[in-house]
């Protein structure tokens, strides 16, 4: 039975590395994370993004949308953005169109979560 060279692992492709090996670990893991969107008539939204970056870093990102005028983004267009709470998932790309599909109250419950997980640390 074929092995993979560093784990050795069950392989049967990519010169005897293991498909994690090959590619340098879990390339699907990562943080999703939860925030709230403030628009100019009054009304509020959530929005959920993932990213396998700083959670800090992409929220940034966000902030720095708000400040420019002709911006097209989601987050860009409303006034203000908060940071609800993050979660890591194994697959940041399925945890994200997951919790897309939940009610409003079920992604709040979820983002508090992350973020008294993240509090007890």
């Amino acid at each position: 039975m074929p092995s993979c060279r560093d784990c050795g692992a069950y392989t049967k492709y990519n010169n005897g590395l293991c498909r994690t090996c090959y590619y340098g670990g879990n390339f699907k893991a990562g943080k999703v994370y939860i925030g709230e969107v403030k628009f100019p008539s009054g009304k509020k939204a959530i929005y959920t993004g993932q990213t396998k970056r700083s959670v800090y870093e992409r929220v940034g990102e966000h902030y720095n949308n708000q400040n420019h005028n002709n911006t097209k983004t989601y987050t860009g267009r409303g006034t203000s953005f908060k940071l609800l709470g993050s979660i890591f998932s194994n697959n940041r790309f399925k945890a994200e169109r997951t919790i897309k599909s939940l009610s409003r109250g079920n992604k709040i419950k979820i983002a508090w979560k992350g973020a008294r997980n993240y509090k007890k640390r």
